[in-house]
């Protein structure tokens, strides 16, 4: 479990690098008033890690990815308060056996609308 923590807190230290269409406002902070919210948003990816291993700073990008492609698909501007959270699958219990996690990670945020 040290390794696990090791490579969890060593991979989460790299910026995104992902493309917001031009226009779309993107930000983990708070949204201002006197915007409209269409509601939470959210995606979910489960991951297998073997021996694991796992690229968090991966599979956060495609997550961001999809919920930024999530915000756009529903026509809105922009998504704030952008949090990213992750569990233990309920099937990573039978696979430790075979040294293999399996991890749901999630992304969640706001969708905004301008005026």
């Amino acid at each position: 479990m040290a390794l696990l923590a090791s490579v969890l807190l060593l991979s989460s230290c790299s910026t995104l690098a992902v493309k917001v269409p031009r226009g779309m406002f993107v930000s983990t902070g708070d949204y201002v008033k006197g915007v409209r919210t269409p509601g939470i948003i959210q995606e979910q990816k489960t991951v297998i890690a073997p021996l694991f291993l796992v690229d968090i700073n991966k599979v956060h990008q495609e997550l961001f990815k999809k919920l930024i492609d999530k915000a756009d698909s529903i026509g809105a501007d922009g998504v704030s308060n952008i949090a990213f959270s992750w569990k233990p699958s309920p099937f990573t219990y039978l696979s430790l056996p075979l040294f293999t996690l399996v991890l749901d990670f999630y992304i969640e945020g706001v969708a905004i609308d301008t005026p």
